[in-house]
């Protein structure tokens, strides 16, 4: 099957997730968990990023944790 990649926003994804979970799960399970698999690892990639262009936030970020 062939794939296509589409760019949204977190915010049009979780309008996406809700809507297909008004539909039947057995129809809808496998879609979404691939949506949501997919996205999860896309925003802690962005936060990896983030941290690793601007460490001093991380560490503070790091320390308010500890």
């Amino acid at each position: 099957m062939e794939q296509i990649s589409i760019n949204l926003t977190l915010e049009e994804v979780n309008t996406i997730l809700e809507s297909l979970g008004r539909l039947p799960y057995t129809e809808v399970f496998q879609l979404i968990h691939k949506v949501k698999a997919q996205a999860e690892a896309q925003v802690q990639a962005n936060e990896i990023r983030r941290q690793e262009q601007n460490p001093s936030v991380a560490q503070a970020n790091l320390e308010v944790l500890v």
